[in-house]
């Protein structure tokens, strides 16, 4: 696993390690520091969206712009959570990513949200 160097703090420094990276597709492991709410999964999944920056982006800041679909479909139980984020599109420095909350391997979360990257 690689640490996500990101600007965040605790408590608001959810995402942690890139479990696996391909093209426009990762995994990164989450620690929370109480039972996450939906809120706190929508900004881990924001947080992820850092190991898909490509060389030129690293460094900027992204900014979480947007959300679509969002669905809590079980409560979290577990300080811990997998997030699976896609790039499903891009223009410029606009990024439109789908992610997927898994605990245990039971998908928790799920839904759409754009980055800008300024």
């Amino acid at each position: 696993m690689t640490e996500l160097i990101l600007p965040h703090l605790a408590p608001i420094r959810f995402a942690k390690y890139v479990i696996s990276r391909d093209g426009d597709e990762a995994v990164v492991k989450n620690e929370f520091a109480t039972i996450p709410s939906l809120g706190m999964l929508i900004e881990a999944a924001a947080q992820s969206s850092a190991a898909l920056a490509n060389e030129d982006e690293k460094g900027k800041v992204g900014y979480l712009t947007s959300l679509k679909n969002i669905k809590l479909l079980t409560q979290p139980t577990s300080l811990e959570c997998e997030i699976s984020v896609e790039l499903t599109n891009r223009v410029n420095n606009i990024g439109y990513l789908s992610f997927e909350v898994n605990q245990s391997e039971v998908l928790i979360a799920s839904g759409v949200f754009i980055v800008v990257v300024v």
